[in-house]
């Protein structure tokens, strides 16, 4: 007769045990693995380049990612052959490596490495500077690119005003408008993505146009960084008390095309008519400052409809973090001061003391 096997003595798994057991390996195959996988992957790609000196390389016209990632390899441009091809694999940017002589400073890692490489002999640079209008960014893009056309730009960018990016880009020659605009409000939702987030919105009590608006203004109108939240909080709390803003860049704004366009409510100059025209005129007349558009906040009460210009991460920051002080009233002198006023008495008398020739 054979002896009964007492499994807790011989460790015989059971049926649930061997559940478990099966269960626990998917778990980690599955799950484990993978995201340390992940997070490796996620520090190897932001990791600098180990080969500590600067290098330089010709990519080739016709030159395949692994023909590429050999090149990078071998110079020292990048840590691991395998990790440059998974990257290009997982963000499509295989087919976006430009042919090209390229110098790759040491410690650059391999994201970096793969922006550079988009950039090759037919790239070229274009700087659009903050608190540029629409129109400014169209005289630009038009005079280097052949195959931009400022009337097109200007309409296809126009319902953008404010939402264009102001930075250096690098951008094919044979680039068209449709293109140049996504790639300037893509780089707006990313260089804005931690300024305008939900907290940063909440804090100021604003929603991300009014931001963006005030922003607008705030770019305009303030040569020192430092006076931006003041300012800001002088608007802020003009507008929240039913005031007019009175900020001159609005109808600066304004006047610009008004003078070009006549009596027509908008148009979009041609190439000859901005040759000589100032985008933010300072020679505004009294019939000017009275014009009435919804953009123009010497005669209208409330916002502007949109910006009315290009802002940056310092004037958006500004209005976020805007400083709440007894002052309704502000002016920048001719050497770019700022003063402010507590009533309309005050600010008459830093008029005459700082305005008047």
């Amino acid at each position: 007769m054979s002896e009964e096997i007492d499994p807790t003595k011989y460790h015989v798994l059971t049926p649930k045990k061997k559940r478990i057991v099966v269960f626990s390996l998917i778990f980690v195959f599955l799950i484990i693995i993978p995201a340390i996988l992940f997070s490796y992957y996620k520090v190897a790609v932001f990791r600098p380049s180990q080969s500590g000196k600067e290098v330089t390389l010709e990519i080739s016209s016709g030159d395949s990612a692994i023909e590429t990632a050999n090149k990078l390899y071998e110079k020292g441009a990048i840590n691991s052959e395998f990790l440059f091809i998974l990257y290009l694999f997982l963000n499509r940017a295989d087919t976006n490596i430009q042919a090209g002589t390229f110098t790759i400073k040491a410690g650059t890692n391999l994201i970096d490495v793969v922006q550079q490489l988009k950039h090759g002999r037919n790239d070229i640079t274009l700087t659009f500077l903050e608190g540029w209008r629409v129109e400014q960014f169209a005289i630009l893009a038009s005079q280097r690119l052949e195959k931009i056309q400022y009337k097109k730009f200007v309409e296809l960018a126009k319902p953008y005003e404010g939402y264009l990016f102001p930075d250096t880009y690098f951008v094919n020659k044979d680039i068209q408008e449709e293109e140049l605009v996504e790639i300037l409000t893509d780089n707006f939702n990313k260089k804005t993505r931690d300024s305008l987030n939900e907290e940063n919105l909440k804090k100021a009590g604003l929603t991300k146009e009014q931001v963006v608006i005030f922003a607008s203004m705030i770019e305009r109108e303030v040569f020192n960084p430092a006076d931006g939240p003041i300012v800001a909080g002088i608007l802020i709390k003009r507008w929240e008390d039913g005031m007019k803003l009175d900020v001159d860049a609005t109808t600066q704004y304004v006047v610009a095309v008004k003078r070009i366009c006549e009596d027509e409510s908008y148009c979009v100059p041609t190439l000859d008519d901005f040759i000589d025209l100032n985008w933010w005129p300072n020679n505004i007349t009294r019939e000017e400052l009275d014009t009435d558009d919804s953009y123009n906040t010497r005669f209208v009460v409330g916002l502007p409809p949109s910006p009315i210009s290009s802002v940056s991460l310092p004037s958006l920051s500004a209005v976020i973090n805007y400083e709440s002080t007894p002052y309704y009233f502000y002016l920048t002198d001719k050497r770019g001061v700022t003063h402010y006023a507590k009533n309309i008495t005050e600010h008459n008398e830093n008029v005459a003391n700082y305005l008047s020739d």
